[in-house]
């Protein structure tokens, strides 16, 4: 980096620098030849004695000299050989003559700011580049000479990742930064060397002696961590695109409330504003809180009597435990990623044709979530996990590979098939590819790049296609891959089995059936042409109605089973590469003025976002081998480096979101510009950090933020009205929100407590009962309800079609399975009571519930409508209440009567809303 770099002048007093002012650039890089110079504010009388001498590691300190002039451009500090400079700055020189320069090394300068010291002197710091110099030649570089520099070293290093300099670690390879100082946890080289990460380094090789591990992960410990500024000093954008800094653990005066750092930063920002945080929720509506948190369903009445009646310190932490081992936490949280991800198993538009397989990627997100894949292994999976090697489970143990299942992700958007367009489809496809990526996985809102540069954020248009680029080699097709044992694979064979055995039958029912009718039309004196018209006229003579009806439902059997056997086909739904050599080249990729087809502009290559990155460079994309262009892999490693500020945020933003029914950032897939302001930014850069941390563990997050005080806070503030005077959002966290449930939770809630719930897991969908006249209006796609086992099933795996939603999913605000979902929305209308009071499911229901009931408790009214407030609202009812009931029974069935009680308690505001 040749020339000169200038920051802004700050205001300096006579004695002191503003450290800030003077924070050279990240990884600026100085030497080759010729003459760098940083420049700086200006010195005004500041007197010599105030700067110490400079210590520099004995490799470069010939090379390199230093001046700083006062105002009077008195020379503080200069090179006897140059003399001073008559300029009114400061400033540092590196000046390299070739013969000192060993196979033309460069010396990096990382963050080495002017600051004070010694009481009240200023002095220029460059004591953190000696010690870490010494740190890396002693401690560090023997270690990597002997075990790593064979393959990272030299310009064809492994994965792009040279280990010959401290300034080669932080400035890492393809998978981002091997070193972050200070912190050997979140290192990538020791993730690599603990096999944390998969492959094992040294690869190929004997791992290395635990003495050796220990050793080197000391020295990294204390090389200098980076200093930045804290989020809340620096501006939005500044924050949304710099790395997270472990932030400084705020002082509370409540200290006794703090049950974990979550606590003390929450509790900082309130007592700023002079708030407190409210009391503890009930233990009962703690209770129902987290069960449906994790599990989406309530607790049994055994279940609930057990949490409620144990008085141990850890019964909380141990139900939390128990909960995220459960089955169901998976179908829980699996549809919150669903959401995300568009899924749907119809392709949209007019046609809204079938996608018989797409279920295989819903099991595959169940089952990532249960065993707590980690997140950047599941982001990697998704994006281009026909690229990535059969790993290790992260908690041990062999799993196999569901790369191919993974990458329906790069599918679920919504697909108009039309060959008339074909170039256009595939267009729209990159672009929803480009678009959905960044939202969902760093939170960015790119695709608003596709036509001019980003309104708001600084995401210029050629960024858009920079991205887009990664996917151009990326081809739509169904890949053939047998069920996986967890899938049931027996039983998947068995069932195809029998369907094929089945259609082979039914086609031979309707080939005799056709054969006695044409004989009936020969007879009558028809041409076999005129044989289906003649069938589907209700007024003709030739055919009798029940020939007509027994005709029409044999030819719906085949249809069906038809439609079922692809449902079972050992095919995943998916991608492939369309790459040399299979191909000359990978198509190009261009700028589109407008975004239009035709419109092509400058080309690009792929590349990640300028503003994140801080340059427009092309992507370094590692050879992959024959029919791979690696270009889905490279942009995966990039999203989720640790060096990567947004994905690690935006994941704990999610999770954040999801157990306290908002966001630290309120616009969960919009960190930009344009979005909201994160309530508690060093949080959730806490949180991120420990996400890292913690391998990626998504349950870890839970625990931490389930075991907050702040979670555990009533939904009711002792202080109401100064609360909401001060915070009438509840962006403080002062109480806990009021969470309505998702309408999957609110008809998997009613299922289970009239006992009627299909626990079943896995598999196609099933098919939910709509009216006659709308299960037979589509011409492309029969609709064929499930049996009514299957019809009671966990609403997660009820057939997504994008045309056709369950009533109740509609009114209570499902997601639009069109687009990505971040938030949904929570209306108030009154369709949703009509469905409640009046609709099929509650009816049906609200009389199982009442039959459950009588059956426990038998048939007198006053343990009836106690037993009923029991098992719905997890209490006993008030006198009140219990008057009101009894009322219900007047003149009616007790059969009756409970069944008009079990539709009121499903219509409560308690039964809906997590208080």
């Amino acid at each position: 980096m040749n020339g000169s770099i200038a920051w802004g002048d700050r205001g300096l007093d006579k004695r002191w620098f503003n450290t800030a002012a003077f924070t050279l650039p990240r990884a600026g890089t100085f030497g080759s030849a010729g003459l760098n110079i940083i420049r700086g504010p200006g010195f005004q009388n500041l007197d010599a004695t105030l700067f110490k001498s400079i210590r520099i590691s004995e490799r470069f300190q010939s090379d390199l000299r230093f001046e700083v002039f006062n105002f009077p451009n008195y020379p503080l500090l200069s090179n006897p050989a140059t003399g001073p400079r008559p300029a009114n700055f400061g400033f540092i020189t590196s000046k390299y003559a070739e013969r000192n320069v060993q196979l033309g090394r460069k010396v990096r300068f990382l963050n080495y700011v002017l600051h004070p010291i010694a009481g009240a002197a200023g002095v220029l710091a460059l004591t953190a580049l000696a010690n870490d110099a010494t740190v890396f030649r002693e401690k560090i570089e023997p270690i990597l000479k002997a075990h790593c520099a064979g393959c990272h070293t030299g310009p064809q290093s492994q994965a792009a990742l040279s280990v010959a300099s401290l300034a080669d670690l932080l400035k890492g390879g393809k998978r981002g930064p091997a070193l972050m100082p200070g912190k050997s946890s979140h290192s990538l080289l020791m993730q690599f060397v603990r096999g944390e990460r998969s492959p094992r380094m040294p690869i190929g090789g004997k791992p290395l002696p635990e003495a050796t591990v220990t050793a080197l992960a000391a020295a990294i410990d204390a090389v200098t961590p980076v200093a930045q500024t804290s989020a809340a000093g620096k501006d939005h954008a500044s924050w949304v695109f710099q790395t997270p800094v472990e932030p400084t653990m705020p002082a509370v005066k409540n200290a006794a409330w703090v049950k974990n750092p979550v606590d003390a930063f929450v509790l900082a920002a309130l007592e700023a504003k002079g708030l407190a945080p409210a009391p503890d929720a009930s233990k009962r509506a703690l209770l129902r809180r987290v069960y449906f948190d994790l599990v989406g369903l309530p607790p049994t009445e055994e279940e609930a009597q057990a949490f409620l009646q144990d008085a141990a310190p850890d019964a909380y932490e141990k139900l939390i435990d128990k909960l995220l081992a459960d089955r169901r936490y998976g179908e829980r949280w699996a549809r919150h990623w669903l959401d995300l991800v568009r899924f749907a198993e119809s392709d949209g538009f007019a046609i809204d044709g079938e996608r018989p397989t797409a279920w295989r990627y819903r099991d595959y997100v169940i089952r990532a979530f249960n065993n707590d894949k980690p997140y950047d292994e599941f982001v990697l999976e998704q994006l281009a996990g026909d690229e990535m090697q059969r790993r290790l489970a992260a908690r041990g143990g062999n799993i196999e590979n569901e790369g191919l299942l993974a990458l329906g992700f790069l599918r679920m958007g919504p697909w108009e098939r039309d060959t008339n367009f074909d170039a256009q489809l595939r267009l729209d496809w990159l672009n929803e590819m480009a678009g959905t990526t960044s939202q969902v996985f760093f939170g960015l809102t790119v695709g608003c790049a596709r036509c001019h540069d980003h309104k708001y954020d600084p995401i210029p248009q050629k960024d858009f296609y920079r991205l887009q680029a990664f996917f151009a080699a990326t081809r739509i097709e169904d890949r053939p891959m047998p069920h996986l044992d967890i899938e049931g694979r027996l039983a998947m064979r068995r069932r195809l089995r029998q369907l094929e055995d089945d259609l082979e039958s039914s086609n031979e029912a309707v080939k005799v059936l056709d054969k006695a009718l044409k004989s009936k039309l020969a007879a009558a004196g028809k041409k076999e042409d005129e044989f289906q018209k003649l069938l589907g006229d209700k007024d003709s003579a030739v055919f009798t109605a029940d020939e007509r009806k027994q005709h029409k439902d044999a030819a719906e059997r085949v249809t069906k089973i038809g439609l079922e056997i692809a449902r079972y086909q050992p095919l995943a739904y998916s991608v492939n590469e369309v790459a040399p050599p299979a191909v000359m080249d990978v198509e190009p990729t261009y700028v589109l003025a407008g975004g239009e087809r035709l419109a092509r502009g400058e080309q690009v290559e792929p590349g990640f976002l300028k503003a994140i990155t801080g340059n427009s460079e092309p992507a370094k994309i590692a050879f992959p081998g024959r029919y791979r262009s690696g270009r889905r892999k490279a942009l995966a490693e990039w999203i989720v480096s640790p060096a990567n500020p947004l994905t690690a945020r935006v994941m704990a933003n999610r999770i954040w979101q999801h157990h306290f029914g908002e966001g630290i950032v309120r616009t969960p897939s919009d960190f930009g510009l344009n979005g909201d302001r994160p309530s508690h930014p060093e949080l959730l850069d806490w949180l991120a950090l420990q996400f890292i941390g913690n391998k990626w563990s998504i349950k870890a997050m839970h625990r931490l933020m389930l075991t907050s005080n702040t979670y555990r806070q009533s939904t009711r503030h002792t202080d109401a009205q100064r609360s909401g005077e001060v915070d009438p959002n509840n962006r403080l966290l002062s109480r806990m929100n009021w969470v309505r449930l998702e309408s999957e939770a609110l008809r998997d809630s009613i299922l289970a407590l009239s006992g009627g719930l299909n626990r079943e897991a896995g598999g196609p969908g099933m098919f939910f009962h709509v009216k006659d006249e709308i299960a037979q209006g589509f011409q492309m796609f029969k609709w064929y309800p499930s049996d009514e086992t299957a019809q009671r099933r966990r609403s997660v795996y009820a057939f997504q079609r994008r045309s056709l939603s369950m009533p109740l999913m509609e009114v209570f605000d499902a997601a639009n399975m069109s687009e990505s979902c971040a938030r949904r929305s929570v209306t108030t209308v009154s369709p949703q009571a009509l469905t409640l009071l009046n609709g099929e499911l509650t009816a049906a229901e609200s009389r199982r519930f009442a039959e459950r009931v009588m059956e426990l408790v038998g048939p007198d009214p006053a343990r009836q409508i106690t037993k009923a407030f029991s098992l719905a609202l997890m209490r006993e009812p008030s006198a009140s209440e219990s008057q009101q009931a009894r009322r219900l029974y007047e003149g009616r069935q007790p059969g009756d009567a409970l069944t008009r009680l079990s539709t009121v308690l499903f219509n409560l505001t308690e039964f809906l809303y997590l208080e």
